[in-house]
């Protein structure tokens, strides 16, 4: 039971952060203001990110909560069909690491804003226990 619990996250959690990265790599070619920032060498990921976030628009901000949303969501829903038992609290799980690594990502990487920091909080765990939630609801018809 604890192996098919934990790959089950794993696989949430997979695909979760890929849909994630997806629409960030989406999201950065619909802004112009982002299109002059290129990826010189692989070990600056970090830099190149940083200076995305520096010069990135609020509404880009907007549409990687709404892919987070989606993300959480989508990755609660994978997590919850394949555990058996508690599909709602292993769909929060991926939730709550969702939401430490945007964390550690807000305080490694200088220029969130701040209403973007704020609203974090309110979107991976809600959107992740949605993701068990609509299983749940299928579960029962």
């Amino acid at each position: 039971m604890f192996f098919r619990n934990t790959l089950s996250v794993i696989a949430g959690l997979s695909v979760a952060i890929g849909l994630i990265l997806l629409a960030i790599t989406t999201n950065k070619t619909w802004f112009d203001e982002l299109s002059g920032i290129q990826l010189h060498q692989k070990g600056e990921i970090i830099l190149y990110w940083q200076s995305v976030v520096r010069q990135a628009p609020d509404n880009f901000f907007l549409t990687l909560l709404i892919s987070y949303g989606v993300g959480s969501t989508i990755g609660g829903v994978i997590t919850a069909l394949l555990v058996k038992t508690a599909q709602e609290a292993y769909a929060m799980l991926i939730g709550f690491i969702l939401f430490a690594i945007a964390i550690a990502d807000i305080v490694f990487v200088e220029g969130h804003p701040t209403w973007y920091c704020i609203c974090i909080f309110f979107v991976f765990f809600p959107f992740s226990w949605l993701g068990g939630k609509i299983v749940n609801i299928l579960n029962e018809k």
